[in-house]
């Protein structure tokens, strides 16, 4: 099967799915390299020790506000290789946790590191660490699983929506899997040592899960690793039952049947919905399956293949209401901070550390609704804002600031009789230089319109049909 081929309309392609926005200098560097494959390995090429978030507030609340614009800023401006905060922002979606319940941003900043600083490192070893970190204990309820009062929600999400999917295990293999996970559990108000073993909740008896024995070693110094030890099961020599519901995978090994799974999520995130095709999920399942679950040759099998660079993949994705919040900053080239426009994200439908519910957020077409894109349309108003605050002041001197330039009020309001001394076309021209916008044929006629029929006061406004371009919204 030949490679994809090395031209600026892939690279454009593959910046916009990993690092959020085609920023013309880093398409010059993957230009200059000699395959798609040496692109895709420098995308890859992520910070190995990236900063984290500093708290000044003293609230869960502030600092969650803190940690999110930190994360906004690392994702728009500050991260060499945003792809790192991009496959964060993915596992964040998948395993994901939420400040509300777990309360505590702390625990939610230990969390969120985990998935910045090893996103693309092993799924096992992310989901073994993230099920003893409090903020999932806490979110899934885990602190109150004890021998002698089950609590189902971690172990049954753990295969349902993190692993395995639905309808490859059977209730039995979810009390099987409740009771490996008994004892482990925290203490409220100490988000130094939150983490707490309870070994008088843990049931240690042996259990039989996806065709396995586990909890085989009674000794009390191996009881907390009965937990991980369903992990192992399942990306490794578990079988899918024959009572399980999905008839198709009976039988089956659970480390196919979780490769697949993973890949199908992972390609609706990056690539288009629905099902890949056979092959390039043939392609992903065997590079983690081979790679004993290792992420970075997983990603590359799905950035690498023919398919991720086809007219129905490259026009098939929608920006997620973050992706956008990230093109807008990225475009006017202000801080997170700001522009404060953290409560303008739920009217979009999408605020990190407050996911919907255990399942995350939705890809693609979820985001196209009335509600959502009116959402849109006021934080990218609130954009414009950040960027022309001064417009209006200092006789003619104030500016709209833009990431790449400035354009002064009197630049643009500069007239004879009312024709523009700069025409419209190089107004535009200008725009689309100083936030690096690529507008289509019909986009920019669309704002050179509104331009032509424009006074000269009026012509500030087409910044906002920038930011509002079908062409900010397609990842």
């Amino acid at each position: 099967m030949p490679e994809p081929a090395l031209n600026e309309a892939n690279i454009r392609h593959l910046l916009r799915r990993t690092e959020f926005v085609d920023r013309n200098e880093r398409v010059s560097d993957l230009l200059a390299l000699s395959s798609i494959a040496e692109a895709v390995q420098n995308v890859l090429g992520v910070d190995a020790s990236p900063p984290t978030a500093a708290f000044t507030a003293t609230s869960n609340w502030e600092r969650g506000v803190e940690l999110t614009h930190f994360w906004l800023d690392r994702m728009a401006h500050d991260a060499a290789r945003p792809f790192q905060e991009r496959m964060a922002f993915f596992w964040h979606g998948h395993f994901c946790s939420d400040l509300g319940k777990v309360e505590s941003a702390i625990l939610m900043r230990e969390q969120i590191d985990l998935w910045r600083l090893s996103g693309l490192g092993n799924v096992r070893t992310l989901a073994t660490t993230m099920s003893t970190q409090v903020a999932m204990i806490r979110y899934l309820d885990n602190n109150d699983n004890r021998a002698s009062s089950p609590n189902q929600n971690f172990a049954r999400e753990l295969m349902e929506l993190f692993l395995l999917g639905v309808g490859n295990y059977t209730e039995a293999d979810v009390e099987a899997s409740t009771a490996a996970w008994t004892g482990h559990s925290d203490q409220w108000n100490d988000d130094v040592s939150p983490y707490r073993w309870r070994p008088d909740w843990h049931d240690s008896r042996p259990k039989q899960y996806l065709g396995r024995t586990i909890n085989a070693d009674a000794t009390p110094a191996v009881w907390p690793l009965h937990g991980p030890e369903t992990i192992d099961v399942v990306l490794g020599a578990g079988v899918v039952p024959p009572g399980a519901d999905n008839v198709a995978n009976r039988g089956r090994p659970t480390r196919d049947v979780a490769a697949e799974f993973l890949s199908r999520k992972l390609w609706n995130n990056f690539a288009t919905e629905g099902a890949p095709p056979a092959d390039a999920l043939d392609a992903m399942r065997t590079a983690l399956v081979s790679n004993d679950f290792a992420i970075g040759p997983w990603v590359t099998a799905m950035l690498t293949h023919p398919a991720f660079y086809t007219d129905t993949v490259k026009e098939g994705l929608v920006r997620t209401p973050v992706e956008y919040a990230v093109a807008l900053l990225h475009a006017t080239g202000k801080r997170s901070a700001f522009v404060n426009a953290i409560w303008l994200m739920e009217s979009m439908g999408q605020r990190p550390l407050f996911p919907p519910n255990v399942s995350g957020w939705r890809p693609n077409g979820y985001w196209v609704n009335a509600s959502a894109m009116e959402g849109r349309a006021r934080t990218a108003q609130s954009f414009v804002w950040a960027a022309t605050r001064t417009y209006w002041q200092n006789g003619g001197t104030g500016l709209i600031s833009l990431r790449n330039g400035s354009l002064t009020n009197s630049q643009v309001t500069a007239n004879s009789g009312g024709v523009p001394t700069l025409s419209n076309t190089a107004y535009i021209d200008l725009l689309e230089s100083y936030t690096g916008i690529r507008l289509t044929a019909t986009s920019k006629a669309e704002v050179l319109q509104y331009a032509n029929g424009a006074s000269v006061w009026e012509r500030n406004d087409a910044l906002m049909l920038l930011l509002v371009a079908p062409e900010m919204h397609v990842a």
